[in-house]
């Protein structure tokens, strides 16, 4: 019989994927009220379960609206823990599968380790330099198109 819960073996990644959604939403959340959104938490909200929402958030939405405000700490914290969520999922899904269930016990590890990392392109101009090339791609997109 199947429960609702994770069993021990999976509660690294439940965990880790529940970091993820709440870092996503505050992110989604606060940059949406920012931007001048009339219902930045509601945005946020289903935009953090629905990906395909949130990518067109940031495809569609964002670049459209400039910011009325920095971003404040909060936006910051959640964009810097999404990012060390992310990469956290990506290196440790590198690892081979083992039977002792070593790989959920590296998720929070590689969360910890990433967090410095994350830190970094956040709060430095590394966050600027890494979302520019992007927002020149979609501009020039739009550009063709018109």
């Amino acid at each position: 019989m199947s429960s609702v819960l994770p069993s021990l073996d999976h509660i690294g990644s439940v965990a880790l994927l529940g970091t993820l959604v709440v870092a996503e939403s505050v992110w989604l959340s606060e940059n949406s009220a920012a931007r001048g959104h009339r219902f930045p938490n509601v945005l946020g909200a289903l935009l953090a379960v629905i990906p395909i929402g949130a990518l067109a958030y940031l495809v569609a939405y964002r670049p459209e609206h400039p910011r009325m405000r920095p971003a404040s700490p909060a936006e910051r914290v959640a964009l810097t823990v999404f990012f060390a969520a992310v990469g956290s999922f990506a290196a440790v899904g590198l690892f081979p599968a083992s039977p002792l269930g070593l790989r959920e016990l590296l998720y929070p590890l590689g969360l910890v380790v990433l967090l410095p990392l994350s830190h970094l392109v956040v709060y430095r101009r590394g966050y600027r330099v890494v979302t520019s090339p992007v927002s020149r791609q979609v501009a020039a997109l739009r550009r063709r198109r018109e």
